[in-house]
């Protein structure tokens, strides 16, 4: 019934909340000796799938839409250190991050809220 924008705004609200969860646990031990940032990585997979993301098949008989699922990735950034305890996260810049990526979500969301009036106004033949 709804079209592949439905599942794609969902995904990309899946992986924001991701963000943000990651974004909060890298503020969190911004103090903690030896702990590493780590970075979600979603968009990067999206690209090598020619931007289609896989739609979800619960029962044999839906139509497959020969696209590979894309997953986002957690990834830790090795090979940096921000002080001389081995820490390497940045404080300006997880707060930064974290302000883009609520303001990703709320845009997000206001996506598919205008997506599904649509289809209320459809369904129901009111304007």
């Amino acid at each position: 019934m709804f079209g592949s924008n439905f599942y794609t705004i969902k995904q990309a609200m899946d992986v924001a909340l991701l963000r943000q969860y990651v974004h909060t646990t890298n503020i969190a031990n911004a103090s903690t000796p030896g702990y590493k940032r780590k970075y979600v990585l979603f968009e990067e997979l999206l690209r090598e799938n020619g931007g289609r993301l896989k739609l979800k098949t619960t029962h044999e008989k839906h139509i497959d839409s020969h696209s590979r699922v894309v997953e986002p990735k957690v990834l830790v950034q090795n090979g940096t250190a921000l002080r001389n305890d081995g820490n390497n996260v940045d404080l300006d810049f997880e707060f930064v991050r974290m302000v883009e990526n609520g303001l990703r979500y709320q845009v997000l969301s206001r996506l598919i809220s205008n997506a599904i009036d649509r289809y209320n106004i459809i369904l129901r033949g009111v304007r």
